[in-house]
């Protein structure tokens, strides 16, 4: 289902990774956009090793959004997880 979601959504490329939350698992889909404002000096154009160097950040930003309630199916990780509000 994913892999037929990001096929027809060029919008929709990143890294796949399920997320145990819970008794249950979660498809999710961290977007390409996120693991570049995540990267540093790592090639942009390895997603994998974007992804595995802040792999535990972008968990955290997974589990917050079901915790908060979003129930869309793949969990979609995008840029917006990663912002902080300074007020």
């Amino acid at each position: 289902m994913l892999d037929a979601l990001m096929d027809n959504e060029t919008m929709l490329d990143g890294v796949v990774f399920t997320i145990a939350e819970g008794f249950s698992k979660r498809q999710c889909l961290v977007l390409r956009q996120a693991l570049y404002m995540l990267s540093d000096d790592t090639d942009p154009q390895d997603l994998n090793a974007i992804y595995r160097r802040n792999e535990h950040r972008i968990q955290q930003a997974a589990r917050r959004m079901i915790n908060s309630g979003f129930s869309e199916s793949p969990l979609i990780v995008g840029p917006w997880s990663f912002r902080t509000n300074h007020n």
